[in-house]
């Protein structure tokens, strides 16, 4: 390790922090002057020693967001470290084409790279051809990947681009190797004529292709550093979309532009973003309103207040009420409220607990009454009787207190740093809520079919990524209480499923902006009664049936599921000849888009308000 060069990056970032909480007004007042932000990413994280280094000095001076690892190499592991340490958003470099160089990299690893690198470097169009028969070896390394970032990291990416732009080839983007829900990235902005017809249309394609599974930025461009005019064109596009550049500090010239700050010298009111953060079409709309400005002034003001706060000023602690709904789980239930006694808090807020039982019989009062005896949190019980999720939601909302609701589910436990994590990001982040990834969890092994079919994972978008609603949940969430101000009912009862997203959907409508925090975990216990195939069949009717009450379900929305039905009755008997885990997919997906048509013909797929087993 370079401990000289690391020890001037840590100096660097100290005298930074230093000015910064000595004078926190005058820093407020010349980032009040940036309202829009370009996303500067540095690729090969980890690729070496060096590079790791230099990309770490232009994170610590603010002149990149957010950077790309790459797994397998000499310097990937101390790479995670650091980003663990300086809280970097990282995502993967998947590398198809450069030979691994980490010591543990196993031999067949790097044959099977080695194939793909031959066939990839062959000639110029080999990207754009599926070779069927490396598709094994593609699936292969590009899994080995996923999986080692996963193992160093501790999450899996969010976002992913690849070395050379070879996560666009063919064989990656046919095969469906990117988990969906990803970021990812996609291929440069041209301006017109400078590529060719076919080239155009090509690129054009493959982003489309990309569009269906993923989330992309509006424009990607890599650096000409002498092109002034280009520099400007470029930051006046990021005053109304979100707009990537890709750099490589590796690079002694593109080092020294970011660390002497020049590429802000081209253009007024933009900021390079904290992290590779995509905004919403609607924020962009504030904008051209002027509204953006005062949302900035307010983000403003609240990172002026943690700058105080970092400078010994004591500020008003702010309280955190966690919230809890709960239908007949007094074991887990125990388990969560245990796990919740001993959250971290470093004396950033104080934090209490509300339970709503959903049960007229009050079955969960024995176990809170228990866990209250000896517990130093607050914890506050009240009852629900009228059956549903969003009437017990409401309840519980309407019992909190503080500035802040957290949601967690009843058969959810945290990590003991669950809140302090959130609690953490929405303050760098300055937003109205932050939401956290939910694993699942298996208290003994299940059926090979679950376990393969993986119908409980979730994507996990990087730290900052902006929330779409139809990701969002309140399974794990930090939420602002005043998004709840004057409405009695913020989760509509007509809702049996679904109410969590139909509300960020409405909030996000009306401006408000929420953020994923990878690093704030909940694990979701998966007991033996959810190893049902019956269990999943009849939770995909009824979150199909609550799919038509979004106003997303229209005409071309109930075509899609009047088409989708035959397609996967049809693909059923094929998908149970590949196995158990496919046949359930596909029936899933069957009865997602049955449930809806059903609902919408005026027949009630599932009449109970909990699908529970």
């Amino acid at each position: 390790m370079n401990l000289d060069k690391h020890n001037r990056s840590r100096s660097q970032h100290d005298s930074a922090v230093a000015r910064t909480t000595a004078c926190p007004l005058a820093v407020a007042a010349s980032v009040r002057r940036a309202c829009a932000t370009v996303i500067v990413n540095a690729d090969d994280w980890g690729r070496n020693v060096e590079t790791t280094d230099r990309i770490l000095d232009c994170i610590l001076c603010g002149a990149v967001s957010s950077t790309s690892g790459m797994v397998f190499m000499e310097d990937s592991e101390r790479a995670a470290c650091l980003a663990r340490e300086h809280y970097i958003d990282v995502g993967l470099h998947l590398n198809l084409t450069t030979p691994f160089s980490a010591p543990h990299c196993s031999s067949r690893l790097m044959e099977e790279q080695q194939k793909i690198s031959r066939f990839l470097r062959s000639n110029r169009l080999a990207p754009a051809i599926y070779h069927l028969g490396l598709s094994s070896s593609f699936e292969y390394v590009v899994k080995a990947q996923l999986e080692e970032f996963e193992r160093i990291y501790g999450v899996q990416p969010g976002r992913i681009d690849g070395h050379h732009h070879m996560h666009l080839c063919a064989n990656v983007l046919f095969q469906g190797l990117l988990p969906h829900g990803t970021i990812v990235r996609k291929n440069f902005s041209f301006g017109s004529g400078e590529k060719s017809y076919a080239n155009r249309i090509y690129r054009k394609l493959q982003d489309r292709i990309l569009a269906r599974h993923h989330r992309t930025s509006d424009f990607f461009f890599y650096p000409i550093l002498s092109d002034r005019a280009r520099w400007r064109k470029i930051l006046d596009l990021a005053q109304h979309f979100n707009v990537e550049i890709e750099t490589h500090p590796a690079n002694c010239d593109e080092y020294e532009f970011l660390v002497k700050g020049e590429l802000l010298s081209y253009g007024a009111n933009v900021a390079v973003s904290r992290g590779y953060f995509l905004r919403s079409s609607d924020f962009f709309a504030r904008v051209g309103s002027g509204d953006a400005v005062v949302t900035a002034d307010c983000e403003l003001e609240a990172g002026v207040r943690n700058e105080v706060m970092d400078a010994g000023v004591p500020p008003h602690t702010p309280h955190i009420s966690v919230c809890i709904c709960t239908y007949k789980r007094p074991l887990p239930l125990k388990r969560l409220l245990s796990d919740l006694n001993g959250q971290h808090t470093e004396g950033l807020f104080t934090y209490s607990v509300v339970v709503a039982d959903n049960d007229e019989a009050t079955s969960a009062e024995a176990a809170v009454a228990e866990i209250q005896a000896g517990s130093a949190v607050p914890l506050k019980y009240c009852v629900e009787p009228r059956r549903g999720i969003a009437m017990a939601r409401n309840k519980v909302i309407a019992n909190a207190e503080g500035e802040f609701v957290a949601l967690i589910d009843d058969d959810e436990f945290p990590t003991a740093s669950w809140l302090l994590t959130l609690f953490k990001t929405f303050r760098k982040y300055s937003v109205d809520g932050v939401l956290g990834p939910v694993r699942r969890h298996f208290e003994e092994a299940p059926p090979a079919w679950l376990e393969k079919s993986k119908l409980y994972d979730r994507s996990i978008p990087s730290t900052g990524v902006e929330v779409d609603w139809r990701e969002a949940r309140t399974g794990n969430a930090l939420l602002k209480r005043d998004l709840f101000a004057g409405d009695p009912a913020p989760f509509r009862p007509e809702f049996k499923t679904g109410e969590d997203r139909d509300f960020f959907r409405r909030k996000m409508a009306g401006g408000r902006v929420f953020v994923w925090s990878a690093e704030a975990e909940v694990f979701e216990v998966i007991p033996p009664a959810r190893w049902k195939r019956m269990y999943y069949v009849r939770k995909a009717l009824l979150q199909g049936a609550s799919a038509a009450l979004q106003p997303s379900c229209g005409a071309m929305n109930i075509a899609k599921s009047v088409i989708a039905v035959p397609f996967y009755g049809v693909a059923l008997p094929l998908a149970l000849l590949a196995g158990q885990q496919h046949f359930m997919t596909i029936l899933v997906k069957l009865c997602d888009h049955a449930g809806k048509l059903l609902y919408l013909m005026g027949i009630n797929p599932i009449r109970e308000e909990y699908v529970s087993e």
